[in-house]
């Protein structure tokens, strides 16, 4: 990731909503069990993105925690999250059924798993994916731009195949007063960092 990240932590988070350029996308209604965990955001205008954190429980009650990046074609921020050395998601998405649908501001957004096999095939290793066993990656299109869905751990995947709705949280006004929140993602502090 080349484009530096500025970490909000969740408590400033209602303040912090107004100086962001892209989408901040936000579980709503707010399911039970999760709170915020934190947002970052590129502070370049001409490639804006945003990462949202989900402390969150998988269908099972199982702790977890699920990125929401929203980012221009080629930003790389999606990759970073997702462990890819690459700056768009792998070639099989968008081919084939989508493995989950959100609702995104209003329109169902596809979303196809990212494995990375399609973009780096290797002939000698028969798990041949680049995503890093610690976690699950998703992609799609969302108000044009790419919409990735990075859970941790791997397992906690499933939690894609639940009905939600994500709402962009600068539409919240006074709402966003009453999202849920927890401590400082970790992932988002090392992201900005430039920790993997």
């Amino acid at each position: 990731m080349h484009t530096p990240l500025a970490v909000v932590d969740p408590q400033d988070a209602v303040a912090s909503v107004g100086r962001v350029g892209a989408p901040l996308w936000t579980p709503w209604p707010m399911p039970d069990g999760w709170a915020l965990a934190g947002f970052a955001h590129t502070e370049s205008a001409r490639r804006p993105a945003t990462v949202t954190s989900w402390s969150a429980q998988d269908p099972f009650g199982d702790p977890t925690e699920i990125l929401f990046v929203c980012e221009e074609a080629g930003g790389g921020v999606g990759a970073h999250f997702a462990g890819l050395p690459l700056q768009y998601p792998t070639a099989q998405v968008g081919i084939g059924p989508p493995h989950a649908k959100f609702d995104v501001a209003g329109h169902v957004v596809p979303l196809w798993a990212v494995d990375g096999e399609a973009a780096h095939p290797s002939p000698d290793r028969e798990d041949a994916s680049l995503v890093p066993n610690d976690r699950a990656v998703y992609a799609g299109e969302a108000a044009g731009r790419w919409l990735w869905v990075v859970v941790h751990p791997a397992e906690a995947g499933v939690i894609v195949i639940q009905p939600l709705n994500l709402v962009d949280a600068h539409t919240l006004g006074a709402e966003l007063t009453l999202l849920p929140l927890s401590g400082l993602s970790p992932r988002l502090v090392m992201a900005a960092a430039g920790g993997p």
